[in-house]
């Protein structure tokens, strides 16, 4: 790897502190609990998956308590049945789960359900040859936006983020670009009800989602400037499939060691504007 290659590497791993907490309430029952419609035993299930992460080894149920605030016997027969259906896999020798096939074949059925990958994977892979950099699709995840497809330069394939990180949606240009991108009332409910605790908060996010929007409509992308993680310049593009509805959104990014604000102001967001106006018109 060369001097380039390692330093857009740390830059995109970031330190602990800035990437997203392990205790993170992914259950949904702080905000639909009340509501008779929803089913708190498999909220609590998923949340036992949820809980695992990019770069985890095998987790105990202690472990998994902590991370998902259920109490440790709640965690224990949650994994029990889960193991059970094949969506764990159990390490007797550490007493310990890792995710199980279950898990990886929905995954795979939720990324073949993305029509335009496909048509996508060429001009992308082409862009992160030409841009030496990262280039990446990230879909909302509760308060995240999560990695969900990369394409890495080919002379320094270990570039970048890892499949599955999580990018806090108030803190990076590609969750700011998807706020601005959804409809009022999908973005009322994130911002008051799921990003924000204070009045105070809500103003600044706004605020936040306003400014992108209208840099998305005066250069076509969101940049960021060492928002998420001090050490990445990155710019982000809103990407909307006639058959799936909800937008998406591409990024590109590379430390600030490597590239400049002009260069990511006149050379990375206008190249990756110009490849998804390309996927849009395709």
């Amino acid at each position: 790897m060369d001097d380039s290659a390692e330093q857009n590497t740390r830059a995109m791993k970031g330190t602990p502190s800035e990437h997203a907490p392990h205790s993170v309430d992914h259950s949904g029952l702080d905000r639909f609990g009340t509501d008779r419609r929803f089913a708190q035993s498999l909220a609590r299930g998923l949340s036992v998956l949820r809980a695992f992460q990019p770069g985890d080894g095998p987790l105990g149920n202690q472990e998994l308590a902590s991370r998902t605030g259920l109490s440790k016997a709640t965690v224990s027969r949650l994994t029990f049945t889960l193991t059970q259906l094949g969506y764990l896999e159990r390490l007797h020798a550490v007493e310990k789960y890792r995710l199980g096939s279950g898990v990886m074949a929905l995954g795979t059925a939720a990324h073949v359900t993305l029509p335009f990958i496909d048509v996508a994977s060429k001009p992308m892979q082409e862009l992160a040859d030409e841009l030496g950099a990262l280039v990446a699709l990230a879909v909302p995840d509760g308060p995240w936006m999560l990695l969900m497809h990369a394409w890495r330069p080919s002379q320094s394939p270990s570039v970048g983020l890892r499949l599955g990180t999580q990018m806090p949606m108030t803190r990076s240009a590609v969750g700011l670009v998807y706020l601005a991108e959804i409809d009022t009332r999908e973005r009322r409910h994130l911002v008051d009800k799921v990003l924000s605790s204070t009045a105070e908060e809500r103003v600044e996010i706004y605020a936040e989602i306003e400014a992108a929007r209208k840099s998305v409509e005066r250069d076509g992308f969101v940049p960021s400037f060492g928002r998420w993680t001090s050490r990445l310049y990155a710019a982000a593009v809103p990407f909307r499939n006639t058959q799936l509805g909800a937008p998406y959104a591409f990024f590109t990014g590379a430390s600030s060691s490597v590239i400049d604000r002009d260069a990511l102001m006149n050379v990375f967001g206008p190249r990756l504007a110009q490849c998804v106006a390309r996927l849009h018109a395709g």
